[in-house]
């Protein structure tokens, strides 16, 4: 292990171990104590290497050099899903970190807030809010389990972050290029015996509520001609959308990951049913076109059992198509570097989709162990990081000295 290396996992350890969950993961919150405390951390590191550490309005940590020029900026993010694991944000904030202590000139670090959606229901809300793509009167209308809306704790998070310098703005204009780099969240660059994967596109998500409405009766003496179960036509909805998954793949998934039953009684039969489904695709229109097939089966669904169907949008995007010169640029420094690299598309959201809507953004990703993602159970090889930050420290290297095509997007 390189002593570079050995430092990016002290110092992923020391943000994993900030908050511990109940089953051997770390749970940092979407704006909570605990991701301010990592962005603490990163800020102190960020220091050492030179970089000036300050927070934006919507929460996100930047960390540039001194002065207004143009930087390339590097990182992810340091929140996490309930007993998460210890490389999914992590790895790329500590490896940009790493990658500016090595490289110096125009580089910096940049933590988008609030990426993870487990909390609010909707995720990179740091890095959606800096781009202008939802308002701070969105985040009053998302809360947690506990009634808290994102506005108000944000507040709070922001409070949390003590002394941090505060910036009246997010600094986009210094944004020359951007680069992300995540532990893959499946299995298949192992397989195909790669170290690091590069995103052609980012899939747009698609979520929708259903609620179905029959009558709730004793489970004992109702017959079954009798019945208007609102789960039975919620399970049959369920089954659809597992079985469009699989006819619209590979291009687009469907999961129905939410249900809840009313009055949830094992003696009655379910008056009311309401399920979450979240579609995703990486063609434009792709995930509309399947979403409108599954209403159509609900609905088949909810008329043949007397119950009724309402459905309500919970949120929307198209997929991000990731700039072609700086897909190039990643593989090419992989080339140099002899790391073997393949192209991707990602079905989780990122920040650098919404990045890329101000400036070139690359989403790099590198090799899972286990295909293990959002469990304490995430494993990346020792060599495989070690190459993404070799990688990492190349591009940043050759944007900063303009050996890389690109060509800059309109900025917001």
């Amino acid at each position: 292990m390189t002593p570079d290396a050995g430092r990016v996992l002290e110092r992923i350890e020391e943000i994993f171990s900030l908050a511990p969950g109940p089953n051997g993961g770390a749970s940092r919150p979407a704006f909570s104590g605990a991701e301010a405390r990592a962005m603490l951390l990163v800020a102190g590191w960020a220091r050492e290497a030179g970089l000036e550490a300050a927070v934006d309005p919507h929460g996100n940590l930047w960390c540039l050099p001194t002065g207004e020029a143009p930087c390339v900026t590097g990182g992810s993010h340091v929140d996490t899903v309930p007993d998460g694991g210890r490389y999914d944000g992590p790895l790329g904030t500590v490896l940009a970190v790493e990658a500016a202590v090595r490289t110096g000139g125009n580089r910096g670090v940049l933590v988008c807030a609030a990426e993870e959606a487990s909390r609010f229901g909707a995720g990179t809300l740091g890095s959606r809010t800096m781009t202008g793509k939802i308002s701070e009167e969105d985040l009053s209308r998302l809360r947690d389990s506990g009634g808290r809306d994102a506005l108000s704790a944000r507040s709070v998070y922001l409070d949390a972050l003590g002394d941090l310098p505060r910036l009246e703005r997010a600094p986009l204009e210094r944004i020359s290029s951007h680069v992300e780099v995540h532990v893959e969240q499946r299995a298949d660059l192992r397989r195909e015996g790669l170290s690091l994967g590069v995103a052609t596109a980012v899939a747009g998500p698609v979520r929708h509520r259903l609620r179905f409405f029959g009558e709730v009766a004793h489970a004992g003496e109702t017959p079954a001609t009798e019945r208007r179960d609102a789960l039975c036509a919620a399970a049959e909805t369920v089954l659809l959308a597992e079985k469009l998954g699989r006819d619209y793949a590979p291009v687009t998934t469907a999961t129905a990951g939410t249900l809840d039953i009313h009055p949830n009684s094992l003696t009655s039969i379910p008056g009311s049913a309401e399920v979450g489904v979240d579609i995703r695709g990486v063609l434009p229109g792709g995930a509309r076109l399947l979403l409108g097939e599954l209403l159509r089966g609900a609905r088949e669904a909810a008329d043949g059992r007397g119950v009724r169907l309402e459905d309500d949008p919970l949120s929307e995007a198209e997929p991000t198509e990731m700039d072609g010169a700086m897909v190039s640029a990643v593989e090419e420094a992989c080339g140099r570097l002899g790391v073997r690299c393949g192209r991707c598309a990602s079905f989780a959201g990122h920040d650098a989709q919404h990045l890329a809507a101000v400036a070139p953004a690359a989403l790099v990703f590198v090799a899972s162990e286990n295909g293990v993602s959002h469990a304490p159970g995430e494993a990346v090889a020792e060599e495989d990081l070690g190459a993404a930050l070799g990688v990492l420290c190349a591009l940043v290297e050759g944007l900063q000295s303009g050996r890389t095509p690109q060509t800059l997007r309109g900025r917001r």
